[in-house]
């Protein structure tokens, strides 16, 4: 390379490297004043900030959150538990590649990854279908597991020793130079066994699993909307919770098994990258994710988005060997792809868009090009056999498939063209603006809080790599059409374009390794100690999530709800034990202990149904339902009718609780929070 676009090239890094540092993090609370990576990079060791001793420092934090060791053993059956479910989907992944015929080009550990993604979303099937017969309790579930564990397990041996399968183990060039990233995968495991903090986590991805262990079957829940989602990664948390006997202990199993997802994936971005450039690409794509803060929040937090990223990066790593390797059977292959992609679909609908329509599409071009029908319906086989009970579920409770969406299609009760309305302000596509757009890309590219550097900085000089730039564009094709798809039919909340991140963390391996130049690996060894060390001080932080990870799990189940709401915490507290409280306004319930009556936002409001009638009326519909206490959370409800807010039904008052109060239908009402009010019923 010439000097002088080698001397182009440093200034552009560093350029981007510099506003990469002193971008304000969008998310940061705007009361506290603007937060900048760079800040807290020079807060992460002591005495770069003056008075900053170890103990103040950042990474003095970290440490001093590592040191509990005494609390490690809590998690052991947590982790036992986890692996039980783990090695089951292996176990499961291994039958279905052996009945695909599957034998190659997988290496060992890309096998585990791709087998374990195939099996979990198969256990989430199995789980849904016994779960409606109500056949799911403790003793079955885990003789069951450990069975599918062993027969999977049997099989994959009795195939390595009839085909002779040597070789190594890892991708080519992935270790040890990807020790790099064992430290985020240590802090991802630790943070998954800590009690969830976010509201979409209490209110639906672990609340619906309590719900069907409680009830002992998986029925519709008419008061929570987002349960008729697929839920292939929330059946992991209900299969937790069977093997774990606990729905509480069960829900910390199952958030590790989510975490899980990120270093199987890291695997097969790994494999990929190593396949379109070389050893060293595959080693810096896996560091790349892995270090990514985005891919440790959604390790520890229990959103979706961390497995959907992994059936993503499954889906590219499998079409980049077939593209490498035009031998390998067509037909069960494309199999191979429809379950992955039926995986996807399995996580949140829309994977649709994201993964089914588009390697739909290749196995359409496939069938073209072979005169044979045989690739499409391979695919489409692959991916009925995952989401067909997903959208039976909801064709049999709602009489539409992908309840709630697609109401103009499909209809559905008892969803009604308010509810339509409600839903489409606040999930429905933005307005189509320039400005909008830019402000967009400069968020994925790095204003994000959790964002990398290492994206921007290394992906784009993969189209200077001179081996395969044809997969290379193909790669960087499908990423612009993520982006585009999610900024033009989606209500753009950040978390929804993280698909985005295998294909990027490929493409930045591919760039990474562009050039052997000198020159280029000394900049290229600064830009990613500096990106690593940054990213795994925001990780490190609070920022990114729960970060007490040695914490006592004891001391924490009844710490953290007081943290996170302490008039709800305080009544679940306070009650007697056999009280059952009527919520409104308030649906992030899992670790209420009381029996509650709730609705999310999106539902008909419980209340408003109660008290339909007269006053006796109401009274009655109380005493039916067993509620001795309603609890009213003014705060949830200001905030929903609030602009930008979700909207919430006008028949909640004041004035209307009052005068039940007057009519003595409801006790007088007890403070319990500045914001938030408990009633007795009489």
């Amino acid at each position: 390379m010439p000097a002088a676009a080698m001397v182009a090239l440093v200034a552009l890094e560093l350029a981007w490297l510099a506003w990469f540092l002193i971008v304000p993090m969008p998310n940061f609370p705007r009361e506290q004043g603007t937060l900048r990576r760079g800040l807290l990079l020079l807060k992460a060791f002591p005495h770069v900030v003056p008075d900053t001793p170890w103990s103040e420092s950042l990474l003095g934090k970290a440490a001093e959150e590592l040191s509990h060791v005494e609390n490690l053993p809590q998690r052991l059956p947590i982790a036992a538990a986890a692996g039980l479910i783990a090695l089951a989907a292996v176990g499961l992944g291994e039958l279905a590649l052996a009945a695909l015929r599957i034998r190659g080009p997988f290496r060992a550990a890309e096998r585990v990854a791709v087998a374990f993604g195939v099996g979990a979303s198969g256990l989430g099937v199995l789980t849904l279908l016994a779960g409606r017969l109500g056949l799911l309790s403790p003793p079955p579930v885990r003789i069951g597991l450990a069975a599918v564990a062993a027969a999977g397990l049997a099989v994959s041996w009795r195939r390595r020793a009839a085909s002779g399968e040597g070789g190594g183990i890892w991708p080519p060039g992935l270790w040890p130079p990807a020790a790099i990233a064992v430290p985020f995968v240590i802090i991802m495991a630790l943070g998954a066994m800590l009690p969830s903090v976010d509201f979409d986590v209490l209110e639906y991805h672990i609340q619906g699993p309590k719900e069907y262990y409680l009830a002992g079957r998986i029925a519709d829940l008419p008061h929570n909307v987002y349960t008729n989602m697929p839920f292939g990664v929330e059946m992991l948390h209900l299969l937790a919770m069977e093997v774990m006997g606990d729905w509480w202990w069960g829900a910390l199993a199952g958030q590790l098994l989510v975490a899980l997802f990120a270093p199987m994936a890291a695997v097969l971005i790994a494999g990929a990258a190593g396949r379109v450039a070389s050893p060293r690409a595959a080693w810096l794509s896996a560091v790349v994710y892995l270090s990514t803060p985005w891919i440790y929040r959604l390790a520890v937090i229990a959103y979706v988005e961390g497995p959907l990223c992994y059936y993503h990066a499954a889906l590219l790593a499998a079409a980049i060997l077939a593209w490498e390797d035009p031998q390998l059977p067509r037909g069960p292959w494309w199999g191979l792809l429809g379950l992955l992609a039926g995986g996807a679909m399995a996580c949140k609908y829309p994977a649709l868009i994201s993964a089914v329509i588009p390697f739909g599409l290749l196995a359409l071009a496939d069938s073209w090009r072979r005169r044979s029908a045989r690739p499409l319906l391979a695919y489409g086989l692959g991916w009925a056999l995952v989401m067909v009970p997903w959208l039976g579920k909801n064709v049999v409770d709602h009489g539409n498939p992908v309840y709630p969406l697609g109401y103009r299609v499909f209809g559905g009760h008892p969803w009604d063209e308010s509810r339509e309305a409600q839903w489409a302000r606040a999930h429905g596509p933005r307005p189509v603006e320039a400005g909008a757009l830019a402000g967009s890309v400069v968020d994925v590219a790095g204003r994000s809080d959790w964002q990398s550097p290492l994206y921007v900085a290394f992906a784009p000089l993969a189209l200077a790599a001179r081996r395969s730039r044809r997969l290379v564009l193909a790669i960087l094709g499908y990423t612009a059409y993520l982006f585009l798809t999610w900024w033009l039919l989606t209500h753009r909340l950040d978390r929804f374009w993280l698909p985005l991140l295998p294909g990027l963390a490929i493409l930045a391996g591919v760039g990474g390794d562009w050039s052997p130049g000198s020159a280029w690996r000394a900049l290229r060894g600064f830009i990613l100690a500096t990106g690593v060390v940054c990213n795994f001080v925001d990780c490190s932080t609070a920022l990114t999530g729960l970060n007490e990870w040695t914490g006592d799990l004891a001391t924490l189940r009844h710490d953290l709800p007081r943290r996170l709401n302490p008039p709800l915490a305080a009544i679940d507290r306070e009650l007697p034990p056999g009280a059952k409280v009527l919520l409104v306004g308030q649906a992030a319930v899992f670790h209420v202990g009381h029996e509650v009556v709730y609705n999310t936002v999106f539902d008909p409001e419980t209340i408003e149904g109660l008290a339909s009638g007269t006053d006796d009326d109401f009274r009655r519909a109380l005493r039916g339902r067993g509620i001795t206490h309603v609890y009213v959370d003014w705060k949830e409800v200001r905030r929903h009718r609030a602009p930008g807010g979700y909207g919430f039904t006008a028949f909640v008052t004041p004035e209307r609780f009052a005068g039940w109060a007057r009519a003595g239908v409801l006790g007088r009402p007890i403070a319990v929070g500045p914001e938030q009010e408990l009633y007795e019923v009489p």
